[in-house]
């Protein structure tokens, strides 16, 4: 049960706050006297790696949605210091002294592995050799995504896996990112297996598995890790391991797995059999809602669509509103510069479109897939909106992705997975001839992803994916065309980009420390 769950998880802070002496580094990890000395303390611990997971989901959309082709700015005019550095980052022009990359993206991610790191080093003060094989996959699980996400936003970082001094830290190297995914690939290989006693979920059709207790459902399962393994994998173009984890997940859920699309994201139907994954929320002035709901609503909305107002992050482009099935009209000036949207004309037959966008007083597109009422949020920030960080349609579509790219070179396989996605959304199959080759299909694959997973923050590691080409030409084509862009006065309008705005910049204060 989720309130189970939040219970663990509010001790579990007060555990870390009175039996831990912290001396908390963003730059590498923690250094502290251990006080997990058995398996409930370190159960509570485990809870608060968890809980940490929050703080990074919370913002994860600044690195990685807005700087993909699904997302921007709402406005062109804002210049405050906040939107300035969203607007660079939107621009692919962020700076190392930008305090978003150090606060919402590299210490939060530094402080969950800082607290895996710290109870992988008391791991065997679990009695209970079944539970401490299952408390350290989680705790290598967690510690994999952090540093999944670190590498392919940062590139070469520090790879910290066990508690270190102040002193030590400043001694320690960047490591590069072969170094850091073979770590990363060897820590879920390691959860991923049976002897790593993750459970099942409670959905599967496996018999003689153990499966996830209710009371700790949101925690890591064994689909959960071979899954985050598979797509490690296909981004190292590994396709017959990503296969290999890919595999048994499909096998058990088939396309019996997807549910309808407007319900894999309501707070009535939370940890659906879609959800393979997911960062957890809970409202009711706890201080451990969501808040993406008031993020990503039109901006001077009022409470028209959310309690407190919108802020009007994450708005969607014309790119993915045109391929969801609207067509936008704009008001230009005189001399032909676009000034606003006015109107929009909607075809719904993509079920994803109704769920995904939104169009408030015929002027500004919203992200709404976290949109449930007016009424559904009470307090600002405060929803209880779960993030989902893998689902069963991106396992699928990575499935489908592997059988193409991969040795099976097999395009009738593959067209039908992303079929079973196209027909849960309302569309038409696959036009046979059009995805006869591995690069169309490879194509039409790379779409679906895009409108089916549109604002989870998955586009921008596709992109990243297909290349720097791929995302220069991507994001410079979109800069150069779309009427959003073209609307910005005084010069601020996007500079075409290159390979070299592709990673982020590693946060100022590490670099004067090393």
């Amino acid at each position: 049960m989720k309130n189970n769950i939040f219970k663990l998880l509010i001790l579990s802070i007060i555990v870390l706050m009175n039996s831990c002496k912290l001396d908390y580094l963003p730059e590498s990890a923690m250094s502290e006297d251990v006080y997990y000395k058995n398996t409930k303390e370190i159960g509570s611990g485990i809870i608060a790696c968890y809980n940490g997971l929050m703080d990074v989901v919370k913002e994860e959309w600044r690195f990685s949605e807005l700087r993909s082709d699904n997302a921007h700015l709402e406005s062109t005019s804002s210049s405050d210091a906040n939107n300035e550095e969203l607007r660079r980052l939107d621009h692919m022009t962020a700076t190392a002294q930008d305090k978003f990359i150090n606060d919402f993206c590299w210490v939060p991610a530094y402080k969950v592995i800082a607290r895996c790191n710290t109870l992988l080093a008391v791991i065997d003060n679990v009695s209970d050799p079944d539970t401490k094989a299952k408390y350290k996959s989680e705790l290598l699980f967690i510690r994999s995504m952090m540093y999944f996400n670190l590498t392919r936003l940062f590139g070469d970082v520090w790879l910290v896996t066990e508690p270190i001094t102040g002193e030590d830290a400043l001694k320690l190297t960047k490591s590069s990112v072969d170094v850091i995914y073979a770590k990363i690939i060897e820590d879920l290989e390691i959860a991923a297996s049976p002897a790593g006693k993750l459970p099942y979920p409670t959905f599967t059709t496996t018999s003689g598995v153990t499966k996830q207790p209710t009371a700790e459902i949101g925690r890591a399962t064994i689909y959960a890790a071979k899954a985050l393994l598979a797509k490690v994998y296909l981004t190292r173009k590994n396709y017959a391991s990503a296969k290999a984890n890919l595999m048994p997940i499909v096998q058990d859920y088939g396309t019996a797995g997807l549910i309808a699309y407007n319900l894999v994201f309501a707070t009535s139907n939370e940890m659906n059999k879609e959800i393979i994954f997911a960062v957890r929320f809970k409202a009711g002035g706890l201080g451990i809602g969501s808040p993406f709901v008031n993020y990503f609503a039109a901006r001077n909305s009022s409470a028209t669509i959310v309690v407190g107002n919108g802020m009007g992050y994450n708005t969607p482009t014309e790119g993915i509103t045109e391929k969801l099935g609207n067509v936008t009209t704009w008001s230009y000036t005189s001399g032909g510069t676009p000034i606003d949207p006015i109107s929009t004309v909607r075809n719904l037959t993509d079920k994803r479109n109704a769920v995904s966008v939104s169009f408030f007083n015929n002027k500004v597109w919203w992200t709404a897939k976290y949109w449930e009422s007016p009424t559904a949020v009470l307090i600002l920030n405060d929803a209880e909106t779960d993030w989902p960080v893998i689902r069963y349609a991106d396992v699928l579509l990575m499935y489908a992705e592997v059988l193409n790219d991969g040795t099976d070179n097999d395009q009738s396989s593959a067209r039908t997975y992303v079929n079973a996605i196209r027909t849960r959304a309302g569309l038409p199959n696959l036009d046979v001839a059009a995805t006869s080759s591995k690069a169309t299909m490879h194509t039409a694959i790379l779409d679906e992803r895009r409108l089916e997973l549109a604002f989870e923050n998955q586009r921008f590691y596709d992109m990243l994916r297909e290349g720097s080409q791929y995302v220069v030409s991507t994001l410079n084509t979109q800069f150069a065309n779309e009427n959003f862009y073209k609307s910005y006065t005084q010069g601020r309008a996007p500079q075409p980009m290159t390979a070299a705005n592709l990673l982020l910049p590693i946060p100022l204060n590490m670099t004067k420390l090393y």
